[in-house]
Parts: C-alpha cells; structure tokens; sequence
C-alpha cells in the first residue's frame, strides 16, 4: 500500500488500506443490518470460513510447496489480508453492538493488551489496520465521548448497569470475532499441511511403483473433502 504523508495530520500512514479496510466494514455491517441476525449472521460465519480457512489451507500448501524466505507467511504479507479480517471482525461487532459498545470493546482489548493480559495473536494484531496508529489515552476519550452521545438523550431514563452490560457483550462478541479468526486460521493451515505431507506421500509411492518421477495427478482425500465443503457452503451462500 501507498504510503501518505500530509503534513502533521497523517505521518505515514497507509491512507487507501484503511479506507478500504472501513468499507469492508462498512460491507458486512450492512449485509447483517440488510439480513437479519438470521441469516445475517450465519452467512457472516459462512463467509469466515471460506474467507479465512480456505485460504490458509491453500496458502500453506504453497509455502510447503516452494519452502523460500519469500512464501513464509504468504497470507499473512498479503495486501488484502489485514482489510479483509479488519471487515470481518469489525462488520460483525458494529452490526450486533452499535457503535459506542464497539468503541468501549475496542479499548478494552487494547488495554488489556497493553497490560499484556492477552497475547497479539488473541487481538489479530496484523488486521487492525489505524487502530494502532492512536495510543490508549486518546481511545479512552473516543470512548468516553461515544458513551456520553450514546446515552445522552435522557441521562435520567439510563440504566447504567445496561451500560456494563452492553460493554460487557460487545467485548465478549470482539473477543469471540478474534478467537473465529485464530481458530479458522490455524486449522486452515494445520489440514494444507497435512494435505501436502499426504499428497507427497502418494507421489513417493508411485515412484517406487513406477520407478518414474511423474506429477501425482491424484487428488487427496482431504483436498477433496475441503475443496467440496467450501463448494457447498458457496452454494449455501448463493442460495441464501
């Protein structure tokens, strides 16, 4: 990503990425609002799915594949990697908390992480794309002031134990949003990596069947199993 500096105002910082990454955002906040909790939010995890495990299946086949400094991490150096996950995360906590809660579970992860309560891979630290261009102090004060607009129609008629409730839900939803991640991430790489071990294995057997160094042309079990999975839940989608 292009890297903008105007003036005092924006030292160095990839301005298209976080744009992109707001209206991705913006994208899945809109499909929940559009949708429903249902379906909204099950085609939400359905899309994770594909969009986070799959690829990081695929992704670590190739980093198996061709083992170069330059594959490590080949999802993770990605230019759309940290939009897509900032969409994701951010889509689905604004849709189910609105936006001050999500400003108050943003802070509390990021004070948290800052205690170093919780590690970077629970906050998806390559995916917050600006957050953490601003320091804690200045979130504090996004959050108080978003509280306060929040709740400010009728101090009288506020319940401020659904204010803690409210804070509380939005940082459990942020929490679960991160751990969806972690989880489809890990998994999606730990079965690439098996598949590529399995598809090696066959290619070595039928070299010494055949005594000839030709492509292993057969598809693995767990290719196939993923590869029609993700199939069906694109049909899921499309049909939703």
């Amino acid at each position: 990503w292009t890297i903008y500096n105007i003036r005092n105002i924006i030292p160095g910082q990839p301005v298209l990425r976080d744009l992109a990454a707001i209206c991705m955002a913006m994208t899945h906040f809109s499909a929940i609002e559009f949708l429903g909790p249902h379906p909204g939010i099950m085609i939400w995890h359905l899309i994770g799915i594909l969009t986070i495990f799959f690829t990081s299946f695929v992704s670590r086949i190739i980093e198996k594949n061709e083992p170069s400094s330059s594959n490590v991490g080949t999802l993770r150096i990605a230019r759309a990697f940290s939009v897509v996950i900032f969409g994701l995360r951010y889509g689905l906590l604004a849709a189910m908390c609105g936006f001050a809660p999500s400003v108050n579970a943003v802070v509390t992860l990021r004070l948290l992480k800052q205690t170093a309560m919780v590690s970077s891979k629970f906050t998806v630290e390559g995916s917050e794309c600006f957050i953490p261009q601003f320091g804690v102090g200045f979130l504090i004060a996004i959050s108080g002031l978003s509280t306060a607009l929040e709740y400010a129609t009728d101090l009288n008629a506020v319940s401020w134990w659904n204010v803690l409730l409210d804070w509380a839900f939005s940082t459990a939803v942020l929490a679960y949003a991160n751990a969806f991640v972690f989880l489809q991430d890990k998994a999606g790489r730990k079965l690439g990596e098996t598949n590529f071990d399995m598809g090696r294995r066959m290619f070595m057997q039928a070299h010494r069947s055949s005594g000839a160094l030709l492509p292993n042309t057969q598809p693995t079990p767990i290719g196939c199993l993923v590869f029609g999975l993700c199939s069906f839940l694109l049909l899921c989608i499309a049909a939703a």
